[in-house]
């Protein structure tokens, strides 16, 4: 395949350890494109400049693989006036690239324990608006106020954008998730803003459904959702219980993208306990890296590595202790690289 700039934005933590080894995989199965590296460790104390230098890297690329960007241990305490900004530097990425689309697939591995095989369901998150604008402040000591921030622009983008994937992907319903028996105006104008978009594209089901019980509903029966459309915060309390479902962190990732962006994103990452001990499981960024090369319709490359990958969790001898075994994430990535190259000699004709 041609290389394609792809800005690589690796935080720290374990990202620093497993991002050599999936970039290996990806080599060896033939996906290779051209890195523009960008390190943003947590605590730097050119934190914003490195930030700053990701989300330049994306807009040169236009499309960008990242791990998971951990947040400072010690923030600031702010009182007094309200502050604007997430402390998140993952929100705040998103919301200088304008990527108000996280579309979160919940889809289960081969290989993987779950209850729930075959499931297959999409989550759209809007990335822009609600708690995550971060603008909060403390009124007197020990009364703090946070702003939900909803504009009927973003909830008619982000619902328009659900509705296209809906149709583009042959799915038969849109989901609905909101709290608008409580939140009268924040949520009830982003149900109103959906309701308009639904009559228009009457050939895709809608329906709705309060977020506490589509959390019972998606454990109950899960199989039940197609697309599932929603805020910022319950799309990510709500695609974290859907990679639950589908098996873990494993098969876990975020797609990003606004009108002139897309970053494919690791969502998992933080694992501190297991820095430098050589245990961390490479899959939770190798899954977005996948969907990548997707995206360069190199669907044969990309269906190599997962039946790979699927290999390695079906035999259980070389994975990594969250999964159930003792190898190390080196182990683990050669044995995905043999099966890779197992499955390139039988596909080779013969002599």
């Amino acid at each position: 395949m041609e290389e394609q700039r792809i800005a690589l934005i690796v935080g720290g933590g374990i990202a620093t350890e497993i991002t050599p080894l999936v970039l290996e995989i990806l080599d060896r199965a033939g996906a290779r494109f051209d890195w523009q590296r960008v390190y943003v460790p947590a605590g730097s104390e050119d934190a914003e400049q490195l930030l700053e230098n990701a989300v330049d890297a994306v807009k040169k690329c236009g499309i960008g693989l990242k791990t998971k960007l951990l947040s400072p241990k010690r923030q600031k305490r702010v009182t007094g006036a309200s502050v604007s900004g997430s402390g998140s530097p993952n929100v705040q990425l998103r919301l200088q690239l304008g990527l108000y689309a996280g579309v979160r697939p919940i889809k289960t591995m081969k290989g993987l324990p779950t209850r729930y095989p075959d499931l297959d369901l999409i989550l759209i998150r809007e990335n822009t608006e609600d708690i995550y604008k971060g603008i909060e402040h403390e009124l007197v000591p020990g009364v703090v106020q946070s702003a939900k921030v909803v504009t009927r622009e973003a909830c008619e983008r982000i619902a328009r954008y659900a509705f296209r994937i809906a149709r583009e992907h042959g799915r038969e319903h849109v989901t609905f998730i909101h709290k608008g028996n409580i939140m009268k105006k924040s949520d009830g104008l982003f149900m109103q803003t959906v309701r308009g978009v639904a009559a228009e594209n009457s050939d895709v089901g809608y329906r709705e459904m309060i977020v506490d019980a589509a959390c019972m509903h998606m454990v109950l029966d899960p199989y039940q959702f197609d697309v599932i459309l929603t805020g910022n915060l319950y799309g990510d309390i709500l695609s974290s219980l859907g990679s639950g479902l589908a098996g873990g962190i494993s098969s876990a990732h975020s797609i990003n993208l606004g009108d002139d962006y897309r970053v494919f994103e690791a969502i998992h990452g933080d694992a501190e306990h297991l820095v430098g001990t050589g245990k961390a499981n490479p899959l939770p960024l190798l899954s977005p890296a996948v969907a990548l090369v997707r995206h360069f319709d190199e669907d044969e490359i990309a269906s190599r590595i997962e039946a790979a990958v699927s290999s390695v969790l079906e035999k259980g001898e070389h994975v990594t202790p969250d999964l159930g075994g003792n190898a190390s994430s080196r182990q683990m990535t050669n044995a995905i690289i043999e099966a890779l190259e197992g499955d390139e000699l039988e596909r080779a004709p013969a002599n």
